[in-house]
């Protein structure tokens, strides 16, 4: 159990467990799902259902500032996180993000060194970073903490979380660059649906010139996690459809799973709904 400290101050009001970024770095394993729909219910139904984390889309999907900061409220009432994928690597969009209430950003389209440390630098306060200062954020309780802003901006740089998506051949080619920069990455994200596309195998995750891709990612976050120190390690993350596709990506390394959208699962479930009840009620 979680005990809390001074830290847990300046923290979400509710995210009183342990913060994810922790938990990411000791090779705790999450399951969690990237969320497309804009409404703060699907937080909910998601939450009860056990999830540990959520990724909000704001990549593909078209949901407001607005709508996600309420969607960030609904997932702290039950104690969880919130990353939010970001639409783009610059300043004023992470800012926006982590303003919200989000505990991190995930990045796309990370294809070398500069990329991380573009993001690193925007996710965390000088005298780490350059985010910018504002005490009237909800993220700062609104001005609950002015008067102690100081250990606010340093609990904040010392529990964000961000994470880079690996979708090109030049995310791969520069894998070990990218993961060596000091306080830079907390989690890598597999990008197989694009790095097929980058591959000319549009809709083939599978296909083998892409796993040999992921393997290479996976053999150097393992490598990266072994210099470093212990409950400092790179996790990383992969999305999959159901539980068949877990024991080859964690044979390979992942710890942490994701629903590619909690769309596809209820697609998959009305589908197998309207199969199985279709079925049983044709007569005789």
């Amino acid at each position: 159990m979680h005990t809390p400290d001074s830290a847990d101050r300046y923290r979400t009001r509710y995210v009183q467990r342990l913060p994810l970024r922790q938990r990411m770095r000791q090779g705790d394993t999450l399951l969690g799902s990237f969320v497309f729909l804009p409404h703060p219910s699907v937080i909910e139904i998601l939450a009860e259902a056990g999830l540990d984390f959520f990724i909000l889309d704001h990549e593909h999907s078209p949901k407001s500032w607005e709508t996600m900061e309420n969607m960030v409220r609904a997932a702290e009432v039950y104690g969880l996180p919130v990353v939010v994928r970001v639409h783009e690597n610059t300043p004023q969009t992470i800012l926006h993000a982590l303003e919200i209430g989000a505990v991190g950003v995930a990045v796309p389209f990370v294809e070398n060194a500069d990329d991380v440390r573009r993001a690193a630098l925007a996710a965390r306060y000088a005298p780490a970073g350059l985010r910018g200062t504002c005490t009237q954020t909800r993220a700062a309780r609104h001005g609950a903490f002015r008067k102690e802003y100081a250990a606010y901006a340093a609990s904040r740089n010392e529990d964000v979380v961000i994470v880079g998506l690996i979708e090109n051949r030049s995310g791969v080619e520069q894998i070990e660059q990218i993961l060596s920069v000091p306080n830079g990455l907390d989690a890598v994200l597999l990008g197989r649906a694009d790095l097929a596309n980058d591959f000319d195998r549009p809709g083939m995750s599978g296909d083998s010139a892409v796993v040999e891709a992921c393997d290479k990612i996976l053999a150097a976050v393992q490598r990266e996690s072994a210099r470093r120190p212990s409950g400092q390690a790179v996790a990383s993350i992969t999305a999959i459809y159901g539980a068949g596709d877990v024991a080859h990506w964690r044979d390979r390394g992942c710890s942490i799973f994701v629903a590619p959208s909690e769309s596809s699962m209820l697609y998959d479930a009305a589908c197998a709904w309207r199969k199985d009840v279709g079925q049983a009620a044709k007569p005789g």
